[in-house]
């Protein structure tokens, strides 16, 4: 296996490939379009695409083939989750205090209290996903409609990979911050084993999952990583789009399996907002997906597929 580690969207990236003779520069040509991505859809990065688009008046904006797909599927997935997958929560997660990416600093401050009346009838007020038009590269929206692709780029981008660059090979594990996608096999052994985190303790997996060799996405959504304080109220980012408030619930994260890496992050997100009985009726609901759940009071429940993956 060729492998390579570094750092981009924010986060560790892990490539490894049992690539053939010829292919060296596969690794290299796949850290180039992950750069390439970041600066073209980070909304932390002045003037870029996703700014252009987020800061246009209403009406056509000419977006690039990239940039129409991330948007298509962004929707998709938006109405296939009733609006629990909701991009447009940009707005809240500046009122609460994500206002800048986490490379660049602390995420703590000492301002006026947070107040959340304000902050969901500003939210209730915004334009809506399902205002945004998409035909072809040509995208219509309404006045004031912003779009964050944090939540959803880093499987996009993954998946993008191995349906292109990695198309061709037959063993590979792509990783961008606990968003992957997975095909073929480990050195040695059947399928890909998945260390999932406990995160109460993210520095240490309580168990793996086992992938069988078949070509599947995973990735874990918990309020323990991106979280701050502002005017003496704690935070994190998982908005959920029926009140524009952190998700306030006993999950703690979720590791959800699936087709792609963008459609299990978009998968584990729901669930957490959701909540246990909610969540676990929802990925029950959908084909060929599974997750673990983690509560916070450390105890773990598993939807009926999961077994599928021991």
């Amino acid at each position: 296996m060729t492998w390579k580690k570094f750092s981009a969207l924010g986060t560790e990236i892990i490539i490894s490939a049992a690539l053939k003779p010829g292919e060296e520069n596969k690794i290299d040509s796949a850290e180039k379009e992950i750069n390439d991505f970041e600066k073209r859809f980070s909304r932390f990065i002045v003037g870029n695409e996703l700014y252009k688009l987020n800061s246009s008046a209403a009406g056509e904006f000419e977006a690039s083939p990239v940039m129409s797909d991330l948007l298509r599927e962004a929707k998709g997935l938006h109405e296939e989750t009733g609006g629990l997958f909701d991009p447009t929560i940009i707005g809240s997660l500046e009122d609460i205090g994500y206002d800048r990416s986490f490379v660049a600093g602390a995420q703590d401050e000492e301002t006026e209290p947070v107040d959340a009346g304000k902050i969901s009838k500003r939210f209730a007020a915004r334009p809506r996903m399902s205002e945004l038009v998409i035909d072809g590269n040509l995208v219509r929206k309404p006045a004031g409609l912003r779009i964050d692709l944090g939540g959803l780029g880093k499987g996009y981008i993954v998946d993008r990979l191995a349906d292109g660059i990695f198309k061709d090979v037959e063993d590979f594990w792509i990783s961008a911050g606990g968003d992957l996608v997975i095909k073929g096999n480990a050195e040695g052994s059947k399928g890909w084993k998945v260390g999932v985190q406990n995160p109460n303790k993210p520095e240490k997996e309580i168990f793996s999952v086992v992938t069988k060799g078949e070509k599947v996405g995973v990735a874990t959504s918990g309020i323990f990583k991106r979280r701050g304080q502002r005017g003496g109220v704690d935070w994190h980012h998982l908005i959920d789009p029926r009140t524009g408030l952190p998700a306030d619930n006993n999950i703690q994260a979720v590791t959800a399996i699936a087709s792609s890496a963008a459609r299990a992050d978009v998968l584990a997100k729901t669930v957490l907002i959701l909540g246990e009985e909610e969540g676990l009726r929802f990925i029950d609901g959908q084909p060929d997906s599974a997750c673990i759940i983690f509560f916070k009071d450390r105890g773990l429940k598993f939807s009926e597929r999961a077994f599928n993956y021991f």
